[in-house]
């Protein structure tokens, strides 16, 4: 999948913490959308956001992978930073 022009770059939403029944849990360290894309430090979509849950100063976040592939623990995964103008109506 290619990334949008419009993107700034990547953000980093944490660390792989576990894989668990074929889901990604991540340490979270920002909070993403459910549905966001995640991607690797190569900006490939490794999967989507599906869950947040843990308490608010130490939560996790659960993500499904779209590829078969494997996970490194403390491999830190990102969001995209969303251009601003982007949000404007014209």
């Amino acid at each position: 999948m290619k990334v949008s022009k419009r993107a700034r770059g990547l953000k980093r939403i944490g660390k792989i913490w576990a894989v668990v029944e074929g889901k990604l849990v991540i340490k979270g360290e920002i909070l993403p959308k459910l549905g966001d894309m995640v991607y690797n430090s190569g900006m490939e979509v490794v999967g989507v956001v599906s869950g947040i849950f843990g308490p608010v100063d130490n939560f996790f976040i659960e993500v499904n992978p779209t590829k078969n592939v494997e996970f490194k623990r403390e491999e830190p995964l990102y969001v995209l930073e969303e251009d601003k103008m982007e949000k404007r109506i014209p």
